[in-house]
């Protein structure tokens, strides 16, 4: 029996952030990119956002979270990610990223998985689309 028998396309789960100065100051730290557009409101206030921006990072971690923890969860290994940035994410800005199941390969355990990250205005501002191998959970 294939580890994806489980699942069915159009399966989806869904996981948010709150983007805060703090999450922004842990990611610069964390990836080493101090980016004036992400830390220095003198310099991006001045530039096309008119305010700093969330490093893309913030949504791809997101988009981890919600496949490695929830749909597949345990067992998800990425093999590849396509990821788009639409609209710039901000301080104050609630995502919510929306992992949906669009294919699955039975024969080789592999889930295509399309991720939406949307703001609380609606917006889309960075969809995802992944493939993920399951290797199964430990109560399979």
């Amino acid at each position: 029996m294939s580890n994806v028998s489980k699942f069915y396309v159009g399966q989806s789960a869904v996981e948010t952030i709150k983007v805060t100065e703090n999450l922004i100051y842990e990611t610069a730290d964390y990836s080493g990119d101090y980016n004036p557009i992400h830390t220095s409101r003198d310099y991006a206030e001045k530039k096309r956002f008119k305010s700093r921006i969330a490093h893309s990072l913030v949504c791809e971690a997101l988009t981890s979270k919600v496949i490695g923890m929830k749909l597949p969860g345990a067992g998800a290994v990425f093999i590849s990610m396509s990821f788009v940035c639409l609209k710039p994410v901000i301080i104050g800005d609630e995502i919510t990223a929306t992992a949906t199941i669009v294919e699955i390969n039975e024969e080789k355990d592999i889930l295509d998985i399309r991720v939406q990250c949307h703001n609380q205005r609606d917006e889309l501002v960075v969809e995802c689309d992944t493939k993920v191998l399951y290797l199964g959970s430990d109560d399979e």
